[in-house]
């Protein structure tokens, strides 16, 4: 179970919890500011099977030691993108994702990218082409180059990719850097993803997708007086909400509720002194 985490901190006293079952997203907050409207859809891919909210391709998509592993290969020639996506219809919002590429194939293309507003084999595609070492992002139709970057990257070197979408305009970055921005009405709404070609191992981490279009499925903390509340949205499968006093290995974590599949939850706590992690876990 991976420990990436986020912490809130109010009066003396840490809250946190990694990005539980892969229909849940992390959420930091300071307790005192308002929930925001935006939803949030997150896979952290510590699950041994791949969400079934993920629709495409996903025989090429598989977890993998506590991330997502793709594979398009050919030892012959080239071979198609391959992606899994979800959601549909969504148009505004901000997308991120830790991209690595492991091991190539041909070096043709030796992308993982990011697929934006896909809708009837239309969109974009923000891609990290380690062959040619460039950052591009093209039409998924018909490969139409509409931004291209020259970038140092590298194989088996984690980058952190995000898009911003705010109706035509949109903006590119690359390890918190700014890659480009463009302005574009081809495509306006659709499904996110991921996508890998011409290697033989892609890695992808921590996707996050956020937006006013978005469900909201965020384990998310509250505070009344001298109470906390936790609530979540209903997990895929049978679930339990656990916690923990420390992160220092080995950690300790103990349950404190069962969830049923398919079934929302909230949980009212005293707030108490010192540190604590929650965790939504399968």
């Amino acid at each position: 179970m991976k420990t990436n985490l986020c912490r809130s901190q109010a009066r003396g006293f840490r809250l946190g919890w990694p990005p539980p079952f892969a229909a849940l997203s992390a959420v930091c907050l300071l307790l005192s500011l308002a929930v925001t409207h935006a939803g949030t859809w997150s896979d952290n891919f510590s699950s041994k099977e791949l969400n079934a909210a993920w629709a495409g391709d996903r025989d090429y998509f598989t977890p993998l030691d506590g991330a997502l592993n793709g594979a398009s290969a050919s030892a012959h020639a080239p071979v198609p993108l391959r992606r899994v996506e979800v959601g549909a219809g969504w148009g505004d919002y901000v997308v991120q994702c830790r991209i690595n590429v492991m091991t190539p194939n041909l070096l043709v293309c030796t992308k993982g990218a990011l697929i934006l507003r896909q809708k009837g084999g239309e969109g974009y595609v923000f891609a990290l082409h380690v062959a040619t070492k460039t950052i591009e992002v093209y039409r998924l139709s018909d490969g139409e180059m509409l931004l291209i970057q020259d970038a140092p990257l590298e194989l088996q070197r984690w980058y952190e990719v995000r898009a911003e979408l705010q109706g035509s305009q949109m903006s590119f970055f690359v390890d918190g850097k700014l890659v480009g921005a463009l302005t574009d009405q081809r495509s306006t709404s659709g499904s996110v993803g991921l996508a890998v070609q011409d290697a033989m191992s892609v890695l992808y981490d921590d996707f996050t997708v956020s937006g006013p279009e978005i469900p909201d499925s965020a384990l998310r903390i509250s505070r009344s007086q001298n109470q906390i509340a936790l609530s979540w949205p209903a997990p895929p499968g049978p679930a339990v909400l656990q916690s923990a006093s420390s992160l220092t290995a080995p950690i300790q974590w103990t349950t404190i509720a069962t969830i049923p599949a398919g079934s929302p939850g909230y949980l009212p706590l005293d707030i108490q002194s010192g540190g604590r992690y929650f965790r939504v876990a399968q």
